[in-house]
């Protein structure tokens, strides 16, 4: 195989860029559709499969200077979710503020 260490790092060998675009996935295309008052574009099957996405997932859209982006929302932790992650390590002992004052004062 023929080495391309001589090549300064600003040229870019036919071969090598030739091997980086044949290995490089091609980006498929959409069309935006009129949807009632909105836009709408449709994600292909491959294409949300790969990010492993499915109908019902929330996402956040980005939009900025001629782009958008998509991202999946970060999910919100269940009340259940979160309880079950106290731990007795992560549990602290109440907190003495001192004599109630106002409306603070709760009876259990």
């Amino acid at each position: 195989m023929q080495s391309f260490k001589h090549l300064r790092p600003t040229y870019l060998h036919p071969i090598v860029s030739t091997a980086y675009t044949l290995r490089k996935k091609t980006m498929p295309k959409a069309q935006i559709v009129k949807w009632g008052n909105s836009l709408a574009v449709r994600i292909s099957k491959v294409v949300a499969e790969e990010a492993r996405m499915q109908e019902g997932d929330a996402v956040v859209i980005k939009a900025d200077k001629g782009r958008i982006e998509l991202r999946r929302a970060e999910k919100t932790p269940s009340l259940q979710e979160l309880v079950a992650k106290i731990t007795p390590e992560n549990r602290y002992d109440e907190t003495d503020w001192g004599v109630e004052q106002g409306r603070e004062k709760v009876e259990w």
